[in-house]
């Protein structure tokens, strides 16, 4: 047995001093090659994912056309609405500082054929003289004895003409039945500041008032008196 094991030393010894001491390279092992080359059939994997095409729709904003539409409307609104004020209101004014019998240049229209009938003229300047004495704001109480005055002419038989305002169609039956032109420009300017303005009315024009319509009383029986046949 010991001769067995020196003769197996005595071996190895000789191999190795004829093929000189071993060198140990590491692990040594190499993997299957892999067949990288898509096949038919089969879809491609990469990194990044192809685009895609997507379909775009386009719009068009018309929001604007709206509101310009609502714009337009609002200034042919506000025209509309400052016409017919412009209208309404203007010949109100015009006579104002002129003359009552009006002028070339006045917006008063000449007489109709027609003559007012008196009574009913001076019922109306009654009706007035009785508003201004009842208890009621200065204001108030000018505008209603205006408006007294309006129902005595539209009564009179004189026909308002179709460019006439109330105040220029009273004005002009009152300068037709009483010669006191003075008297009814000046209720007529009261009548005006009253209904128009925002300047306080008292009761000194309220008195003021009730003078002028005396005065067109007196100065009516004058011009009937004149206009009676001697």
């Amino acid at each position: 047995m010991v001769a067995a094991a020196g003769a197996l030393l005595a071996l190895s010894a000789a191999a190795l001093a004829f093929q000189g001491a071993p060198v140990f390279t590491g692990v040594r092992f190499s993997l299957p090659s892999a067949d990288l080359q898509p096949h038919p059939g089969e879809q491609q994997v990469t990194g990044t994912p192809a685009p895609q095409d997507i379909a775009h729709e386009t719009r068009i904003d018309l929001t604007w056309v709206t509101y310009a539409v609502v714009i337009l409307v609002i200034v042919l609104l506000l025209a509309l609405l400052w016409r017919y004020l412009r209208r309404r209101l203007r010949p109100e004014f015009p006579g104002v500082r002129g003359d009552v019998a009006g002028s070339t240049e006045g917006a008063v229209a000449p007489d109709p054929p027609e003559q007012p009938r008196p009574e009913r003229v001076r019922r109306g300047l009654d009706r007035a003289l009785d508003l201004l004495g009842e208890d009621r704001e200065p204001r108030d109480a000018i505008e209603r004895a205006w408006l007294g005055l309006e129902e005595g002419a539209a009564d009179s038989g004189v026909h308002r003409l179709p460019a006439e305002t109330p105040g220029e169609f009273v004005r002009r039956v009152l300068a037709r039945v009483a010669s006191d032109r003075a008297a009814a420009q000046g209720l007529l300017e009261l009548y005006l500041r009253a209904r128009f303005s925002e300047a306080p009315v008292t009761a000194a024009d309220v008195a003021e008032a009730r003078t002028a319509i005396e005065a067109l009383r007196a100065s009516w029986g004058t011009a009937a008196a004149e206009s009676m046949p001697r």
